[in-house]
């Protein structure tokens, strides 16, 4: 796959008007945001432009309000945070609906307009729309990668509109998932979470390239269905059990070999291992996490890896008891990266985890991408990318 894009820093920028697209689709709660991880990752990028005199328009969506003004998903506790972060520069809140010739944008540093998606025209990719956004600026720079796999007015319409370049954030995201397709070897990868639907195309494409393809979480409960065994009560995809078998044809693929299950309630909790006897847990009881011989199998892996992919937590890791899985290999991976192998996470729950694990410092790329880290490893091809070839 081919990913050369267009970037800022091979761009004339100074004095220009940018657009810029972020994704500060950030966690709030009682109006106010409890994780700021999003914010940083672009914080580069507005500091650059900044510095090469630009005017920015920032715009970015927030929730799924599906076209409508919802007050719970306004940009504003974002814009407060904002606003602090980029101390001597002046920034504003726009909030007015976007239309042609009514509007006038405040003579400030930085102008943060409202939830994008309140327009429906965006989710929509209008050119109407597309044509309001070209209007405000010079140049379009695209710092949302977590959005490159839609077809929107504010990350694929603008592009015909206006020059468009990538972030630095965005030009990370793409050299080093690059890295993930053509990795050095021996590679490995990590896949767990919840949906197989999700990343079943991804396991595929890896087991093509990569030594081991270890899985686990909700995820794993599948394979291990589509094994024959008896997981009780279990989070199961029965849809998916028929790619699952084809996909256990691998010898590449590695599925655990013991699990802690417990009780629906949390409260029991012991270890199974997983041989010959076909049940695993009974009806009222689900598997919650690795187990520990799982842990030292996966870590031998890992251990003897030049690249390693981690996409998706090994259990339940928000309660302690269920956790260790997912601590253990999100503390070894920290280990091994920045050095001895490529590093590279991605997803909310992974970030997490890793936050967790207090080791995120030491991973050569964490992801802010989400399904469209989940789509490029795939190796499809991505419009918001292609937009900026």
């Amino acid at each position: 796959m081919k990913n050369k894009i267009a970037t800022i820093k091979s761009a004339d920028l100074k004095n220009k008007r940018v657009v810029l697209r972020v994704d500060f689709n950030v966690p709030v709660k009682n109006g106010k945001v409890i994780d700021d991880y999003k914010i940083e990752r672009a914080l580069p990028t507005i500091k650059y432009l900044l510095k090469q005199k630009c005017k920015i328009v920032l715009l970015s969506h927030f929730g799924r309000p599906e076209g409508k003004r919802v007050k719970s998903l306004s940009l504003e506790p974002v814009y407060r945070v904002l606003r602090k972060k980029l101390k001597g520069a002046s920034i504003k809140f726009f909030t007015k609906p976007l239309t042609i010739g009514k509007m006038t944008l405040p003579k400030v540093d930085v102008v943060v307009l409202e939830n994008i998606r309140f327009d429906k025209r965006e989710d929509d990719n209008k050119p109407a729309l597309a044509r309001i956004l070209s209007k405000m600026g010079d140049v379009f720079v695209n710092e949302a990668f977590a959005t490159s796999h839609r077809e929107n007015a504010s990350t694929v319409g603008i592009t015909k509109l206006l020059p468009s370049y990538a972030g630095l954030n965005f030009e990370n995201e793409v050299k080093f998932l690059s890295q993930a397709l053509k990795p050095k070897k021996p590679a490995v990868a990590l896949i767990g979470g919840a949906k197989v639907e999700t990343k079943i195309l991804v396991i595929k494409n890896f087991l093509k390239i990569y030594k081991k393809v270890m899985l686990g979480g909700g995820l794993a409960n599948t394979f291990l269905a589509a094994k024959g065994y008896d997981v009780g009560g279990s989070l199961v995809e029965p849809g998916e059990i028929a790619r699952a078998k084809r996909l256990l044809q691998s010898k590449k693929l590695i599925l655990p070999i013991d699990v802690v299950v417990a009780d629906k309630k949390r409260q029991k909790a012991r270890v199974e291992k997983i041989g010959q006897q076909k049940k695993i847990c009974g009806a009222e009881e689900q598997v919650l996490d690795i187990g520990p011989e799982t842990i030292k199998l996966y870590s031998l892996y890992i251990r003897s890896a030049k690249t390693i992919v981690w996409a998706g937590p090994l259990g339940l890791f928000e309660i302690p008891k269920f956790s260790h899985g997912t601590l253990a290999l999100a503390k070894l991976i920290g280990a091994r990266a920045s050095g001895r192998a490529l590093g590279i996470a991605g997803g909310g729950e992974t970030l997490m985890a890793i936050h967790m694990s207090k080791m995120g410092r030491y991973y050569d790329f964490i992801s802010t991408g989400g399904s469209a880290m989940l789509e490029f490893l795939e190796g499809r091809s991505m419009l918001g990318i292609k937009a900026l070839k």
